[in-house]
């Protein structure tokens, strides 16, 4: 063992700090993209943002490194400041006499439109509205049980502890101790609310909250209630031959007893809480141009912010008086402001090449939807654009974009290939078959998966069995025993 000194010679790659800020822009979808500009905005003093009213300076000039002067550019970055200069004045004057003239204007509105106000602050608070939760339904409806007041705030306390899909989510020993009563006190409560709206809520369990909804019922339910208490399993397999013999009752009525369950809501408080709407902004747009007869592509860049060099920074620049650290630190953000820039200007390319080579790889589905995709790869588009396919990912990572079918992640048109009779199929493109298949079926009549790789070999295409089982699970489609008795 010694120590000692040596050089040993080896090859690395190293991303420089632009390749990063590049990567980075590529990777983040509009949104977000939006966000970081804002933010390079308000952080980087050498950076504007133009408005659409100014076109007279260049969006990138490239002093950071060059000491050269010209006397064009040097009298229209005057212009531009004394313009500049002469609006900030302006934006002064209109501000002032807005300070001064908002409340004398308002209070005089106000003392002669009383009765307009009144009436436009009642409509304003009627927009502001909330919908009403489980929760809030169950509180309303407490009130009309007959409960003391210190059984309605124990009633309160159950309630809160009901979950989303109208459950409780806590044992009742657990409410009880941490009330310090005893369960038996907050039984006779619970089984109070269990008689609110909607059906089966409060339920401690699925057998509980479907027992619940069933002696609601007008109808005969004693084999329903009796296949839920002791044969839930069998009911979950569908064995209706088992069942029959466990209940002592002939298969077609166990088939309608099971058919009876099948239309219960195993989850009462989910009518409360509805699945918000996801709003993208899709980074492109594609359309079919019929005077053109040809699919046109646009880039979506409208909300992001059209970025320049900072006039006065570019002018410091040339100044020689400056000294060196002022220098320096304007020379580090004119750097990093135009590197940013171009790493803007690059991702926006970048991603318009890929849409470009999606859109020629993917005619057929922009006139005729999924079943319709051909077989793409990552690896595909990077070789045609001779970057690597990680830059791919990236550039399509969490991004959309609208077309006639939709708007669709980019993901969506990459997909492997399965053989064909006339040729590779897409993965996504059989999936959509399948899905066709068996929104077309006879509901009656389910297609089994036999079936479905019969009637897909009959249309050229080649697929096992167990392939078909995987794309219809994770199409979320039941196997066909169970599909007849869920529509």
């Amino acid at each position: 063992m010694e120590h000692r000194l040596s050089q040993i010679q080896t090859q690395k790659l190293t991303l420089s700090p632009q390749i990063r800020q590049y990567l980075k822009l590529l990777q983040l979808p509009i949104q977000q993209l939006e966000s970081v500009l804002e933010q390079e905005i308000n952080e980087n003093p050498a950076l504007d943002e133009v408005s659409d009213s100014i076109e007279d300076q260049p969006l990138l000039q490239d002093e950071a490194g060059s000491t050269q002067t010209n006397k064009e550019n040097e009298t229209n970055e005057d212009v531009s400041e004394l313009d500049f200069k002469e609006t900030l004045k302006k934006l002064d004057e209109l501000d002032e006499n807005f300070k001064e003239s908002m409340y004398t204007d308002f209070s005089k509105t106000r003392n002669h439109n009383s009765e307009e106000e009144e009436e436009k602050r009642n409509y304003l608070q009627s927009l502001i509205t909330q919908e009403e939760s489980l929760s809030d339904y169950l509180l309303f409806q407490m009130t009309m049980l007959d409960l003391s007041e210190e059984d309605q705030r124990l009633a309160a306390e159950i309630i809160g502890n009901v979950n989303e899909d109208g459950y409780l989510a806590v044992p009742l020993e657990d409410i009880a101790s941490s009330l310090g009563k005893v369960p038996e006190s907050l039984q006779t409560i619970l089984e109070k609310l269990q008689t609110l709206e909607p059906p089966g809520v409060c339920a401690r369990n699925l057998s509980e909250c479907l027992l619940l909804q069933l002696k609601r019922r007008k109808e005969d339910t004693h084999l329903a209630q009796n296949i839920i208490q002791n044969h839930l399993p069998l009911l979950e397999k569908k064995d209706f031959l088992k069942l029959s013999k466990k209940t002592k009752a002939s298969i077609d009525r166990v088939k309608e007893a099971c058919q009876l369950i099948a239309h219960l809501d195993p989850k009462p408080g989910s009518i409360f809480y509805r699945e918000e709407s996801i709003t993208v902004i899709p980074d492109a747009n594609v359309y079919r141009d019929d005077d053109l007869g040809e699919l046109v592509i646009e880039m979506n860049d409208e909300p992001l912010p059209r970025l320049r060099i900072n006039a006065q920074f570019r002018k410091m620049l040339k100044d020689k008086s400056l000294d060196a650290k002022a220098k320096e630190f304007v020379k580090n953000k004119v750097d990093s402001a135009i590197w940013l820039i171009r790493a803007l200007d690059q991702r926006q390319s970048t991603l318009k090449e890929i849409t470009k080579k999606i859109v020629e790889s993917q005619q057929e589905f922009f006139d005729r939807g999924f079943s319709c995709l051909k077989p793409l790869r990552l690896k595909d588009i990077g070789e045609a654009l001779s970057i690597h396919e990680s830059t791919v990912s990236r550039a399509i990572s969490g991004k959309y974009i609208r077309t006639p079918q939709g708007t669709i992640p980019y993901k969506s048109f990459f997909s492997s290939k399965m053989e064909g009779v006339e040729g590779p199929e897409s993965q996504k493109s059989v999936m959509e078959k399948i899905r066709t298949l068996a929104q077309n079926e006879n509901p009656a009549k389910p297609l089994s998966d036999e079936k479905l790789v019969e009637l897909l070999n009959a249309d050229g295409l080649k697929i096992a069995r167990r392939t078909v089982a995987k794309y219809r699970t994770l199409l979320k489609i039941l196997p066909s025993h169970l599909r007849k008795y869920h529509r």
